[in-house]
Order: C-alpha cells, then sequence, then structure tokens
C-alpha cells in the first residue's frame, strides 16, 4: 500500500482543530456528562436548534431542598424532599442557559434571580471595563497587540458559584450566586469567551497555545 502524503499545512490545521475542540468542554465524570446530556436535549428542544450548538459551561452536584428542584414558580406548592440532581451551565448562541436536572429529568430554569447583599453597580461601566480587561489579557496570551483583538458581545450572566462557571480542580469557591458577565472576544477565525464579575475576568476555556 503507497502511503499517503499529508501537506504539512493540512496536519497542522487538524491538530489544532483536534486541540480547540477538546478543550472546549470542561472534563466530566460519567454521572455529570448523562446530565449534562439530558441538559443539552431540553435547552435545544425548548430553543429549537441541534444539540451540537450547544456547549456545556460547568455543571455543579446539588441536593434540591424541594421538589420545586431549585426553580419555584410563584403560588406553586413543593414537597420538602431533598433531591440529588445537578446544576448544568449552557451556551447556546452566546447566552448562558441554566439547566436543573434530578433523576434524569431536567428542565431550563427561567426563574429571575437576585444576589442578596450584592452592591449596585453601573452595569454598562462595569462590563465595559472588564471587556477591556479581557482584551489587554487575551493580547498579552497570544503575544499580539491589542488592536488585532476584536470586541464582541458582553452578556449580563448570574454564576452559580463563586468559580464564575469555570472551577479549578482542587479548589473550593464560595457557594453564592454572583452577579456578572460572558464577554466574548476574537482573534483571527478563533473566539474566546472570559466569565467575569465585578472584580475578576478569567478565560474559560482555558487558552491554549496557537
Amino acid at each position: 500500500m503507497r502511503p499517503i502524503a499529508i501537506p504539512l499545512g493540512a496536519a497542522v490545521v487538524v491538530v489544532l482543530a483536534a486541540c480547540q475542540t477538546a478543550t472546549a468542554t470542561p472534563q466530566l465524570s460519567d454521572t455529570d456528562r448523562a446530565a449534562a446530556d439530558v441538559a443539552i436535549e431540553a435547552l435545544a428542544a425548548e430553543l429549537g436548534t441541534a444539540g451540537d450548538q450547544i456547549s456545556v459551561q460547568s455543571v455543579s452536584a446539588v441536593d434540591w431542598r424541594d421538589s420545586s428542584l431549585g426553580c419555584p414558580k410563584p403560588d406553586m406548592a413543593y414537597l420538602s424532599v431533598i433531591t440529588p440532581g445537578h446544576r448544568i451551565t449552557l451556551l447556546a448562541n452566546g447566552k448562558l442557559h441554566s439547566v436543573h436536572e434530578a433523576n434524569n429529568k431536567a428542565f431550563v430554569c427561567r426563574q429571575a434571580r437576585s444576589v442578596a447583599g450584592a452592591a449596585p453597580v453601573s452595569t454598562d461601566l462595569t462590563s465595559s471595563k472588564q471587556m477591556l480587561q479581557a482584551r489587554k489579557d487575551l493580547a498579552l496570551r497570544l503575544n499580539v497587540s491589542e488592536a488585532d483583538i476584536r470586541t464582541g458581545a458582553a452578556t449580563p450572566t448570574t454564576w452559580v458559584d463563586a468559580s464564575l462557571g469555570c472551577p479549578e480542580a482542587g479548589t473550593q469557591y464560595a457557594q453564592v450566586e454572583t452577579e456578572g458577565w460572558l464577554l466574548v472576544l476574537n482573534h483571527g477565525a478563533r473566539e474566546y469567551t472570559y466569565h467575569a464579575d465585578a472584580q475578576r475576568v478569567v478565560p474559560c476555556p482555558a487558552i491554549t497555545a496557537q
């Protein structure tokens, strides 16, 4: 059998594409992956989009305090029973969605939430400041000029805890909902996302070498 020659440039593209795909989704256990799959199906059905257009940002194990699964509706009564499940954060169409799961069933939680004791901030001013910080950070990581980084959407988001939806292994985080933003930036043909609150800006997923 004759060997097949592959142009070096094409091989590099294939390797880079594989690396980008591998880092787009956090490492999940079998249990978390099953919960994420159910959540993706639920969100895809609600949005009327394909499941492969939805990416997993985080999966957190939760003991729901009652049968509302953390998303109670007004004027509804719920059973006060502890139910193990998961809170899954998904990204679709540039927006984050919170999906609650238990017993292999999931639904998208649209409940309006507020953070008790949170100091009011100027949303537009703070998100613009964090976008500039993300742009500077990305330019340094890629070793390019800030002028080469294009800024995109800054989507207001409620992170489920202080990890901002991008937990690091071995690190504990305050289990408190945190108001912030999902920031989108571009360099060349590649898109990068940062998770932010009023104080921090975190590349998520982690940025790999070009």
